[in-house]
């Protein structure tokens, strides 16, 4: 008996810098699933910033979204899993990153929320080609943590409700999020995870959500073994799916930690790694 579930991060593990998919790799994941394994993509992207990667890879089937906050089925919408961070959580987080001069997002709804617009909202954007809609709340961390009322958001021209965000996330220069990430981390130690999921983007989330957890929640929805599942990955956030998986692989791009949480070092993303991984642990296992 063979791999059944592989678990595929996205940016530095299968799409490249300039946000293309090597026909190499999207073979290998064509040969796979020919083979019968099960293919999934595991990612901080919101699922309609991952809907248009999957399709390109053509992967349907339920897609782990908000390093693990969200699984969802592209099959039909439904969702099979949602972890959101409770609105006074989110709202202390955002009060916390403001005043640390921090650019923050709220991810509620599939939509962008922001207190105020900075050039890191076009850094952050670059990596977003399907332009996610933005909501620009200058008192956001209210807005949250009040549910939503009428008035608030009549103030700021939106007629939706802000349901609680599915994650947050900060955009920086490296150290300031490797600084920031430890502080918030003790700050909110108990309460929220933080992780790191890039140089430039700290991330929190409810606690108990990542990769990790979610793979194991997939794979049991599914009816597959721990031993049997695959993850592939380049970061910090990758590291509980890589140590829970039955084999975790990283990328020759990803960070030492990553490769330290790992069982075995693939090539980089630049290399084509997945494909090198789908042939030599799924097509041609010896």
């Amino acid at each position: 008996m063979g791999y059944k579930l592989l678990a595929l991060d996205l940016d530095g593990t299968v799409v490249q810098s300039d946000l293309s998919i090597d026909a190499t790799v999207r073979a290998a994941i064509a040969a796979a699933q020919a083979q019968g394994v099960y293919v999934t993509i595991a990612t901080g992207r919101m699922f309609g910033a991952t809907l248009p990667f999957a399709h390109k890879l053509n992967i349907s089937g339920p897609l782990i979204c908000f390093q693990g906050g969200l699984i969802r089925d592209t099959r039909d919408g439904a969702v099979l899993h949602h972890a959101p961070v409770a609105p006074a959580l989110a709202a202390e987080a955002i009060q916390e990153a403001l005043r640390a001069n921090l650019f923050v997002l709220g991810y509620i709804d599939e939509r962008l929320w922001i207190a105020e617009r900075r050039p890191e909202l076009d850094l952050y954007l670059s990596w977003h080609p399907e332009r996610p809609e933005v909501v620009l709340a200058p008192n956001l961390a209210e807005v949250i943590a009040r549910g939503g009322s009428a008035q608030l958001l009549e103030a700021i021209g939106q007629t939706c409700t802000a349901n609680p965000p599915t994650k947050l996330l900060f955009v920086a220069e490296p150290a300031v999020v490797e600084r920031e990430c430890a502080r918030l981390a003790a700050h909110f130690a108990g309460r929220l995870a933080v992780v790191r999921s890039h140089a430039l983007f700290g991330e929190l989330t409810a606690l108990g959500v990542n990769k990790g957890a979610a793979l194991a929640r997939l794979a049991a929805h599914l009816g597959i073994a721990r031993e049997d599942v695959i993850a592939i990955g380049d970061h910090e956030n990758d590291i509980p799916m890589l140590e829970w998986a039955g084999l975790g692989l990283a990328m020759g791009n990803a960070i030492p930690a990553a490769q330290a949480a790992a069982d075995v070092v693939i090539p980089s993303v630049s290399d084509n790694g997945v494909a090198w991984a789908i042939a030599r642990y799924i097509l041609n296992p010896t």
